[in-house]
């Protein structure tokens, strides 16, 4: 074969070359037998002799460049491309990952127990969690029955099984991340019941929860609890509380409305007003007796003075705003205080546009332990416009002598759809 005299007539050969034997498909394996590339050479008979460098060395070369090219690609986080938990899913939703080589897990004739129980290792396994959004769901399924922690997860495969069963280990894998045990319905005392768990949970005992405080908590809580119980949904876990499921993402839909409105009372409360009064009229006058406060509330009220002094500054300040409503506040005496009375908003009186957000509405509260007993309160707008009729909580008020009522304090604004917890007390929970 003659000599090929220009460099560009070399490399138009090299490459007719590489594509008649087909180098690039078998070059790993070739370089891998002779890494001098005599392998190549000894098989091919008619390599050029004119090359100024041979074929397995410039194949080698190139093949080491793609191996360095592959390492500087930036690898992709594993939950990159997974939904955030809480996130509204389309109607036709399918996982990324497809389904374990298992039977159907959603099968009706499965225990319920065992459908949920893979349904919520699926949910965690395919959207990503904040450590808050984590402990949020965590809470939920806790105070829904479910017990979190390692578990064998459904029961169906041991380590001795996945040498011989394929499926099985699978199974296996996944039992040893999943979590949550979710208790047999068929056991003495359980009981289904999605909506209750979604009333309870949303309308009570999270607000309750003294580890979830800030208003973005309040955000997510109802939103990740209706986006699992979509899932449950969507995935056909429990058709047979297709009902009972639709109920609690109805709740979940106030929830999300009530909930954030709730936080922002909770942190507006009692108001300029209301706190001014407590100043002038010595709600925690040295001569009072205080013989009935607990260790706890007396913190809260030293809390509550603290409170007054740093937003009013001083007592003529307080008297200023007080005098505003009453005129001859001197000769107006406190007579009494309830403490902690539970209590619901029974009617918020109109206002308009105009009224000013440190302008003051009136708003009778009810007694829901005996319900003859109202109080009539005043409130700034800014306050009233995130409060709903039906709503409850747990207040101090204080009665003067001119008949007028003011609020010492609130605490757990809780939402319109209330339930009481029938397993917690008021001793399990710190006000």
């Amino acid at each position: 074969m003659e000599n090929l005299s220009t460099q560009e007539e070399r490399e138009q050969f090299i490459d007719e070359f590489l594509d008649k034997v087909n180098i690039e498909e078998n070059s790993n394996e070739l370089l891998e037998e002779d890494e001098d590339g005599q392998q190549i050479e000894e098989d091919i008979a008619y390599v050029p002799t004119g090359l100024a460098t041979p074929v397995s060395v410039i194949q080698k070369n190139k093949t080491e460049q793609q191996k360095e090219k592959k390492k500087k690609k930036k690898k992709k986080s594993k939950t990159s491309n997974l939904p955030e938990a809480g996130s509204e899913l389309p109607d036709d939703y399918v996982e990324k990952h497809p389904e374990d080589l298992i039977d159907d897990p959603y099968d009706p004739e499965n225990p319920l127990s065992q459908r949920v129980e893979y349904a919520i290792w699926k949910y965690r396994k395919n959207h990503k969690f904040t450590d808050e959004r984590r402990s949020i769901f965590d809470n939920y399924l806790r105070f829904g029955g479910i017990k979190t922690g390692p578990n064998m997860f459904l029961g169906r495969a041991t380590s001795a099984d996945a040498p011989d069963d394929p499926d099985a280990a699978i199974d296996f894998e996944a039992a040893k991340t999943a979590i949550d045990s979710v208790p047999d319905e068929l056991e003495e005392g359980m009981e289904v019941n999605f909506t209750e768990v979604a009333q309870v949970y949303l309308g009570n005992t999270f607000i309750r929860e003294s580890r979830f405080i800030s208003l973005q908590n309040f955000i997510d809580a109802p939103n990740l609890i209706d986006a699992f119980l979509r899932y449950l949904q969507i995935r056909r876990v429990a058709p047979e509380y297709e009902e009972d499921i639709a109920n609690a993402r109805a709740i979940c839909a106030q929830a999300k409305i009530q909930l954030p409105m709730c936080k922002k009372v909770s942190s507006l409360l009692p108001g300029k007003y209301n706190t001014a009064c407590a100043d002038v009229f010595g709600a925690l006058d040295s001569e009072m007796d205080v013989s009935w406060m607990t260790e706890t509330t007396l913190k809260i009220q030293k809390q509550f003075m603290s409170f007054v002094s740093e937003k009013l500054g001083s007592n003529e300040e307080a008297k200023k705003i007080v005098q505003s409503r009453i005129k001859n506040f001197d000769s107006v005496k406190l007579l009494e205080t309830q403490d902690w009375v539970f209590v619901q908003v029974s009617e918020i009186s109109p206002y308009n546009e105009e009224t000013g957000p440190d302008d003051l509405v009136q708003v009778i509260l009810k007694n829901c332990e005996d319900t003859q007993d109202t109080y009539s309160v005043l409130l700034e707008k800014k306050i009233v416009e995130n409060l709903m009729v039906g709503m409850v909580a747990r207040v101090t008020l204080c009665k003067l002598s001119n008949g007028e009522w003011y609020l010492q304090s609130a605490t757990r604004i809780m939402p319109t759809f209330y339930m009481e917890d029938d397993c917690m007390t008021e001793e399990d929970y710190d006000y």
